[in-house]
């Protein structure tokens, strides 16, 4: 009986510790992050290069030390072993949705100059938080880690896409709403799975970005 009691005692200490642990990481996750004001100036409007297979055919390629400066203060953090994305690309139109319907419609030169007619190279963007989604994944979690941003102008940008792909006849939901992201870090090398990308700002949003 003693040794059952022992056991006992040991096993919720352990589950006291662990709950302490990781309320701590969490503590420590929502502290805001900080970034100098011109780490969010100086966004450039890019195509991916020909025979890219990344996340995005179009997007905003971030000044150069925003990122490494949000990843270095999650790891910090955390001190969990990350991946950065492959693709450094804020992500404006998918891949996949140009091949899907936007390739026969227009040409690369096309798109990005529809994007800066739309002024999408004279963009500020505004921080809404670092959000996280995790979910299982054999028997352990996977991790994503991002910025979100609040972008009317990016979705106006895609409405209009929309609205001439489908006067083309093109599928349906071609280029549905979807949330504007910068990738920052994951716990594996496999960001295009996380989209499309679904995001509960309520839950998933961790940190202020100040």
């Amino acid at each position: 009986m003693a040794i059952v009691k022992k056991l006992l005692v040991a096993t919720l200490a352990v589950g006291v510790l662990g709950y302490l642990f990781v309320s701590s990481l969490e503590d420590t996750i929502s502290e805001p992050y900080s970034l100098e004001g011109a780490s969010l100036s100086g966004w450039t409007l890019e195509m991916a290069e020909p025979g890219f297979r990344g996340l995005s055919v179009l997007g905003l390629r971030p000044p150069s030390l925003l990122r490494a400066n949000l990843f270095d203060q999650l790891f910090d953090r955390t001190m969990e072993s990350m991946t950065g994305p492959p693709d450094d690309l804020l992500p404006i139109v998918m891949l996949e949705e140009y091949q899907r319907g936007l390739a026969g419609l227009l040409s690369p030169s096309e798109l990005l100059q529809r994007a800066r007619t739309a002024g999408l190279d004279q963009l500020t963007l505004s921080p809404v938080c670092m959000a996280v989604i995790r979910e299982p994944y054999q028997g352990t979690t996977r991790q994503f880690y991002f910025i979100l941003f609040e972008t009317p102008e990016i979705q106006a940008f895609r409405v209009d896409l929309a609205a001439l792909a489908a006067a083309q006849g093109a599928s349906p939901g071609l280029l549905d709403p979807f949330e504007v992201v910068l990738p920052i870090a994951g716990s594996d090398p496999a960001f295009t799975t996380w989209w499309p990308l679904v995001v509960d700002r309520e839950n998933d949003c961790r940190a202020e970005i100040g």
